[in-house]
């Protein structure tokens, strides 16, 4: 009887594991059915839409040639920042040796922006706008920390290089930014990124003031 018992018990697991082999295979089998199914009946309706839109696919093609032809013409930013330059009554002068490198000065303050004519972004340089000596060394960790603390806010940031031969800590500042003529009220937008140049002037004097009365 033990011996029986153990042999239906055998034979039990063997039926299970074909039942369940015989389960997972029409699992897959009913799978692959219901995916060529639904590739067969989208395909016929892909070509129905295809068919479709047969009629309209030539105009489409044509008016997205003239627009793919309108975006590959250059954005000429280095042209329009000019026109905007002169508008906001500012006199540009070009470097001889870089075309693409325009000086100019905005309410007392001289600037410098790198255009091209092929790109959108342009870059905007505030140089040496202000000095510590490098001997005061307890106002030039107070900048840094300024530095720090407005560079971690504000789009227009500072950066400072050292001129060994008149022993200077120079500050500078550096802003990127996208000018095209498709910006609503193009002027006005890039007054206002020049302006930001002297509010970061403005903060950082503010930052350095409250260090100097604590130390």
């Amino acid at each position: 009887m033990h011996s029986f018992k153990t042999i239906f018990q055998k034979d039990t697991r063997v039926i299970e594991k074909k039942i369940d082999k015989t389960m997972h295979m029409e699992t897959i089998i009913s799978t692959i059915v219901i995916v060529a199914c639904i590739y067969f009946f989208s395909r016929r309706k892909a070509k129905a839409t295809e068919q479709e839109t047969d009629g309209c696919t030539q105009s489409e093609d044509s008016a997205d040639m003239q627009q793919e032809e309108k975006q590959e013409e250059p954005p000429h930013t280095r042209d329009l920042c000019i026109e905007l330059l002169k508008q906001l009554n500012c006199e540009v002068s070009v470097e001889e040796e870089d075309e693409n490198r325009l000086y100019f000065e905005y309410h007392g303050e001289h600037f410098i922006i790198d255009a091209t004519n092929e790109s959108f972004f342009i870059n905007i340089w505030d140089p040496k706008w202000y000095i510590v000596p490098l001997d005061d060394l307890e106002q030039m960790s107070n900048v840094r920390k300024a530095i720090n603390t407005i560079n971690s806010w504000c789009g227009t940031t500072i950066f400072y290089t050292i001129e060994e031969e008149g022993q200077k800590f120079v500050l500078h500042s550096k802003r990127q930014c996208i000018l095209t003529k498709e910006i609503p009220h193009v002027k006005e937008y890039l007054r206002a990124l020049l302006n930001d140049f002297f509010t970061v002037h403005n903060r950082l004097r503010e930052e350095i003031i409250p260090q100097n009365t604590e130390n």
